[in-house]
C-alpha cells in the first residue's frame, strides 16, 4: 500500500509492518531539514524529527521543500541570495497569516 505524509510518498508493508520510503532516479542521498530520509534514517526517526518542529520551522521547511531548496542549500549560497531567499520566506509566511486571519488553528506565540 502506498500513501502520502509531508514526507513524500511511502510504501506501507503489510506483512512486516515496516515503512519504504521508495527511491526515484532523482532521488539523491542528502537529508534535506524538510523531511529528506537519508540511508541510515529511519521513517520514524525521521517523522519524529519533523513532530517536534515548531509550526514556523514546520512552515519554513515546507517553503523551503516547495522552492526545491534545503537548509544546506541556503548555507551555500551567497549572502545576497540566502537574504532573498529569507526575504521570499518571509512575505510568503505574512502572507499565510492574513490569508488564514481568524481562524481556529493558528499559530500564535505563547511563550511571551
Amino acid at each position: 500500500m502506498t500513501s502520502i505524509s509531508a514526507f513524500g510518498s511511502v510504501t506501507a508493508s503489510m506483512t512486516t509492518g515496516t515503512l519504504k520510503k521508495p527511491l526515484t532516479a532523482g532521488a539523491s542521498g542528502s537529508t534535506q531539514a524538510s523531511g529528506g530520509i537519508s540511508p541510515d534514517e529511519t521513517v520514524e526517526q525521521t517523522f519524529l524529527k519533523y513532530a517536534q518542529m515548531s509550526p514556523m520551522d514546520r512552515m519554513r521547511a515546507n517553503i523551503l521543500k516547495s522552492m526545491g531548496l534545503s537548509e544546506e542549500d541556503l548555507k551555500n549560497m551567497t549572502p545576497g541570495q540566502r537574504a532573498a531567499v529569507e526575504q521570499k520566506i518571509k512575505e510568503l509566511i505574512e502572507q499565510s497569516f492574513q490569508k488564514n486571519a481568524g481562524k481556529a488553528g493558528q499559530a500564535v506565540d505563547i511563550s511571551a
